[in-house]
């Protein structure tokens, strides 16, 4: 029963990934859970670069329509 849950879990945190890793973290991580959780960090590492990308976008805008 609790391999069954654990491969659920699995799946479910590949799904939230979209089903793929990074070539280099495929090659980096020996372990599904190690892969899983280093593509997120990589995920979230990307998601924080846009955001301050579109945080200086959005304020160039705003300081050129404010003037």
């Amino acid at each position: 029963m609790a391999i069954g849950q654990d491969n659920d879990r699995i799946a479910q945190a590949l799904e939230l990934l979209g089903n793929r890793f990074d070539p280099e973290i495929e090659e980096s991580f020996t372990t599904i859970s190690e892969r899983i959780l280093a593509q997120a960090l990589e995920n979230v590492e990307l998601a924080e670069r846009r955001l301050r990308q579109i945080q200086d976008l959005v304020g160039d805008v705003a300081l050129a329509t404010s003037n």
